[in-house]
């Protein structure tokens, strides 16, 4: 029986955010129809490095994954690829994911944001 040791118990990635919405077409959390265009919001902590993956319909992601200010709606960070983000501050955010091409919007996104391992 493998017992983990402390250390890799506190070095395990852990989820911070998943799930699935549409993308950001329509530049509202809730659009007019009642769809999802946002993640709900959550915390993140400074210098903690986290990891976005994300994918949509096709062979090749057509979005950018936007991390927002939860209270203002700024752009904090944003990136094309999955990666990493260290954020400078702590604060709440959520995000969204822009559509890279002008009528190519409108499409489910799967997403999650883990700790680094």
């Amino acid at each position: 029986m493998h017992i983990p040791s402390s250390q890799s118990v506190l070095t395990a990635a852990s989820t911070v955010a998943e799930g699935s919405i549409l993308d950001f077409a329509i530049e509202k959390c809730k659009d007019a129809d009642g769809n999802t265009r946002c993640s709900k919001p959550f915390t993140v902590t400074k210098s903690t490095c986290y990891k976005i993956e994300w994918s949509t319909e096709g062979a090749l992601s057509h979005t950018t994954a936007e991390f927002r200010d939860a209270g203002s709606g700024e752009i904090v960070f944003y990136r094309d690829t999955d990666g990493e983000w260290t954020p400078k501050k702590s604060e709440l955010v959520y995000l969204d994911f822009k559509p890279k091409i002008p009528g190519q919007g409108n499409s489910t996104v799967d997403y999650k944001v883990t700790t680094c391992e």
